[in-house]
């Protein structure tokens, strides 16, 4: 039988590679992020740094001032007191006594003897509310708030001390005693007669009891001296083992703090500078400041965590909406890349079956063809290609209405026995030409189905001649039906070449071919097929093993069912 001629089917055009434009442009997007990021973070922390060191520096202050304000008033009462009484008589001694309590809280005792310096006549100067307790109890005197007392054993041991200072020429005599079990400090100023401190003329000084020190000097002061440093100082002073004395323990995380020691000696400490008593403990004690509640730099760390907080969000919705728009981009690139395929393999699918029909045609026509059999198998070959350009054309039909196709469905009770027959009488000559190993299974007294008899016509044909066009060497087809509670289910199954797993989630977009797909085909059969379904209320699946073969399935609800609801 002569070949008829016809236009020579050209491949369709292989896929373009992508450019790698979208990685330099999300490359180029993340850096951005990055360094807005960067310089975010950077700035919010030099932000804060600043009110920490302003903060710092005001703790500094605050501590400075207290500590230099502790030193005037620890040497207040030696240095302005205790020198204007060389040269009073009794009477303004006690004036200036009680002008001393008045000014200074910590003397407890002030202390006076003249020569005979005697136990006997020593005189004590003592607060009426605060009398030491060693001391007589205060007689009702009309010169109060200063009590006068004389305790001869106490007077022997303050100057037994002092005459052992008096007989080297020191002018100041400065030591710790303990008295019925309280330590004191003591100081007292030593006058003498003449140059060469030859001659006592007389001892005046003052006691500072330390356990008072200890609970109820610090608070006024630091109070006063914190009202000066503004709001938010928390002043704090600790003993020389570390243990709280004002305030708590210095925090460790605090947000701005200072520091500084101060020896705790209500005297001149120069005046010891050349020799240590030895009675006399050097107690170094720590002064600090704080200003973790500072409202300036609690406004600081609040605002840098917020602008943090608010950074790092707008860098993580940029980078989603960044990750969003290039996803998006991609798609449209895929879909468009898929499209431009999809055209290309259209056209040349209208293009074979019109060639070959058109060269049957002029081989029938020019007369060549004169025995009735090739007529017949010329005819059978046009009636396959028509039918092959029908079912191209009912494809790009119905993707054309895909949006909006329930508007063209005519739904009737329809047998699965007379819907997959119509399928097979559409591929009978492919498939007695290509012996086909097909089978039919169809389970009996299967209930109808609801369905339109077009569109679920055409949804099976496609997976049929899918089935076919990559069955490859292995000519083998099995259509079968049966049913799964209230729905039928139809399959289709070949032993062809299969579907990767890579590309299986994928078969069912419009447009997509697999790597491995054969020649030919528009991309459209499975997605119409999955669509047709879906709005016949029921579920498409597909199922493959690679040089295996491929299930198509699908479920339909039964008519009853339908009807009902």
């Amino acid at each position: 039988m002569p070949a008829p001629t016809h236009a020579s089917s050209t491949a369709a055009p292989p896929r373009r590679r992508r450019r790698p434009v979208t990685g330099i442009l999300v490359a180029g997007v993340v850096l951005s992020i990055g360094v807005l990021a960067f310089i975010g973070y950077r700035a919010v922390s030099e932000w804060q740094r600043s009110a920490t060191l302003l903060a710092s520096r005001r703790a500094a202050a605050a501590v400075d001032l207290f500590v230099q304000a502790l030193a005037r008033d620890m040497r207040g009462a030696q240095a302005s007191v205790l020198p204007s009484t060389e040269h009073a008589d009794a009477d303004n001694e006690y004036d200036l006594v009680a002008s001393a309590f008045g000014r200074y809280p910590y003397p407890e005792v002030f202390v006076s003897a003249r020569p005979p310096l005697l136990a006997e006549t020593a005189t004590f100067y003592t607060r009426v509310d605060r009398s030491a307790h060693w001391l007589p109890t205060p007689a009702n005197h009309a010169r109060q708030p200063v009590s006068v007392a004389h305790t001869p054993t106490v007077a022997a041991l303050l100057l037994a001390r002092v005459s052992s200072d008096s007989a080297n020429g020191a002018r100041y005599s400065v030591f710790d005693i303990t008295i019925d079990g309280h330590a004191y400090q003591a100081v007292f100023l030593i006058s003498y007669a003449d140059a060469y401190r030859e001659h006592v003329t007389g001892v005046f000084g003052f006691l500072v009891n330390l356990a008072w020190v200890r609970d109820h000097y610090f608070e006024d002061l630091s109070t006063q001296v914190a009202r000066m440093a503004g709001g938010g100082v928390t002043l704090t002073v600790t003993d020389e083992r570390g243990v709280p004395v004002l305030g708590p323990a210095p925090a460790h995380g605090a947000d701005a703090r200072g520091q500084r020691v101060f020896p705790l000696q209500f005297f001149d400490p120069t005046l010891v500078a050349a020799r240590q008593p030895a009675d006399l403990a050097l107690r170094t004690w720590t002064a600090g400041a704080s200003v973790s509640g500072d409202p300036t730099l609690h406004a600081a760390n609040e605002g840098a965590r917020q602008t943090l907080v608010i950074a790092a969000v707008t860098s993580l919705l940029l980078a989603i909406a960044v990750f969003l728009s290039v996803r998006a981009a991609r798609e449209s690139a895929a879909l468009a890349e898929m499209r431009s395929d999809f055209v290309a393999t259209v056209t040349h699918e209208l293009k074979t079956p019109i060639a070959t029909i058109r060269a049957i045609s002029e081989t029938l026509a020019s007369g060549r063809v004169d025995n009735a059999d090739a007529r017949r198998e010329y005819a059978q070959m046009a009636v396959h290609e028509a039918k092959r350009l029908t079912r191209l054309i009912d494809n790009l039909l119905a993707y054309s209405r895909v949006t909006d196709v329930t508007e063209v469905y005519s739904f009737e009770a329809l047998s699965p026995n007379e819907i997959l027959g119509a399928a097979l009488r559409e591929f009978s000559t492919q498939l007695s030409e290509g012996r086909f190993e097909f089978h039919i299974d169809v389970e009996p007294d299967l209930p109808l189905v609801r369905a339109d008899r077009t569109a679920i016509g055409l949804a099976l044909t496609n997976l049929v001649d899918n089935a076919i066009r990559y069955s490859g060497g292995k000519r083998f087809l099995r259509l079968a039906a049966h049913r799964e509670g209230e729905s039928v289910t139809f399959a289709v199954e070949d032993h062809g070449a299969g579907i990767a797993p890579e590309d299986l989630p994928n078969v069912t977009r419009r447009f997509f071919r697999g790597r491995g797909a054969a020649s030919g085909g528009s991309g459209l059969g499975l997605a119409i097929a999955q669509r047709i379904v879906a709005d016949h209320r029921g579920r498409l699946s597909v199922s493959s093993t690679v040089e295996v073969g491929t299930t198509v399935s699908f479920s339909l609800p039964t008519a009853a069912v339908s009807a009902r609801g």
